[in-house]
């Protein structure tokens, strides 16, 4: 299996994340909005993508890394 994207990044196994691929065709608009919003993407073949926020402290990271080193920081 070649683990790299277009550009040749390499990217993680999948399996081993245990994460799965969607296709455009399946992925909800529920967290979108209202049906009427739902329906404008549809009809623009818009994709939802959802991101990973990480929140700690009181604070949100879109970085897994930014949001461990802020940790580590408040156990010194």
């Amino acid at each position: 299996m070649d683990n790299t994207t277009p550009i040749g990044d390499p990217i993680p196994d999948r399996s081993e994340l245990g994460l799965q691929e969607f296709a455009v065709s399946s992925t909800s608009h529920a967290a979108a909005g209202s049906p009427q919003v739902c329906a404008e993407l549809d009809r623009y073949d818009i994709a939802v993508v959802l991101k990973a926020v990480y929140e700690w402290g009181g604070y949100r990271y879109t970085n897994a890394s930014d949001a461990i080193a802020a940790a580590k920081r408040a156990t010194k």
